[in-house]
C-alpha cells in the first residue's frame, strides 16, 4: 500500500469530507512521499524534532494531530523550509487529521478521554462552527481531586483543577477547548475537561459551580493518534511508533 492508497482510506475512516475545520489545519494529505508503507510515525504535532524521530525510527510516514500548516500561507523559508526539505530528503510522509480526530466517535482523542475516566452514557457535547466536537456523559460520583488524580495517572501529565464539588456529570474537549467550558455550565455539568485555557475560565468555573480541569493540550491528544496507529496494525498489518515528544502545554 502506498502513501496515497492509505490516505484515501484515512480520508473516509476520519470523515474529512464532512467534518469542518480551521482552513489552516489541512486534513488530510500533507506531504506525499513514493514506495510502499510500511511503518507509520504516531505523533501529537509535526514539528522538527518529531520527523527526525520519525526518520531515524526508519518511519515512512507520519499520522499527526497537528500539521505543518498553522501559519497559513508562508514563504518556504526558515524552519518551515527546514521541514520541508528533511522530509523530501528521506522520502517521509506526512498525513494530518486535526478535529476529524478529535470527533471520531471509537478512535477520536475525546473517546480516549471518555474511556481513561470510565464516562458512561456517552453523548456529543461541545459545539464549535456548527458541531458538536467533544462528549458529555455521567460518572459514579467522584470527589474532583480523585478524578483529577486519575487524570493524571492515565496522561502522565500535571492537572489543574478549579472548583471543588463531587463529579457526577461531565463534558470534555480535548486541546484548547477553554472557551466551551460556558457549554458545560449551561447544562448543569458538575465538571469540565480540556487541555488548556485561560485565566477568567478560573473565576468561570468557580462562579459556575462546574469544576475545570485542565490537564495539557499536549496529552489530551495523544490517544488519538495511538488509536489510528492501533487501528492500522489490525486492518493493515502496518507497524507504528509513538514518537513522543511532550510540549508541557
Amino acid at each position: 500500500m502506498d502513501i496515497l492508497e492509505l490516505s484515501r482510506y484515512l480520508d473516509d475512516l476520519l470523515d474529512l469530507a464532512s467534518i469542518k475545520d480551521s482552513a489552516n489545519a489541512v486534513n488530510g494529505l500533507q506531504v506525499q512521499n513514493t514506495g510502499p508503507i510500511r511503518k507509520v510515525g504516531l505523533a501529537v504535532d509535526a514539528c522538527q524534532a518529531t520527523l527526525e524521530m520519525a526518520a531515524a525510527r526508519k518511519c515512512d510516514m507520519m499520522f499527526v494531530h497537528h500539521g505543518l500548516f498553522w501559519s497559513g500561507v508562508q514563504p518556504v523559508r526558515g524552519p518551515f523550509y527546514d521541514k520541508l526539505a528533511f522530509m523530501i530528503r528521506n522520502n517521509l510522509g506526512l498525513y494530518s487529521a486535526h478535529i476529524p480526530l478529535d470527533m471520531h466517535p471509537l478512535l477520536g482523542n475525546n473517546r480516549a478521554l471518555a474511556n481513561l475516566i470510565g464516562l458512561e452514557r456517552v453523548e456529543p457535547f461541545g459545539e464549535y462552527d456548527g458541531q458538536k466536537i467533544g462528549l458529555k456523559g455521567t460518572l459514579d460520583p467522584v470527589p474532583a481531586g480523585e478524578l483529577a488524580r486519575r487524570l493524571e495517572a492515565g496522561l502522565g501529565s500535571p492537572v489543574k483543577v478549579a472548583g471543588e464539588r463531587p463529579i457526577s456529570t461531565i463534558g470534555l474537549v480535548s486541546g484548547g477547548a477553554g472557551d466551551i467550558l460556558c457549554q458545560a455550565i449551561r447544562e448543569g455539568l458538575d465538571g469540565y475537561i480540556t487541555g488548556e485555557g485561560a485565566n477568567h475560565h478560573f473565576h468561570e468555573a468557580v462562579e459556575g459551580n462546574c469544576v475545570l480541569f485542565l490537564a495539557g493540550h499536549y496529552a489530551t491528544e495523544t490517544g488519538g493518534v495511538k488509536a489510528v496507529g492501533r487501528h492500522l496494525e489490525q486492518k493493515f498489518q502496518i507497524q507504528t511508533e509513538f514518537l513522543d515528544y511532550p510540549t508541557g502545554m
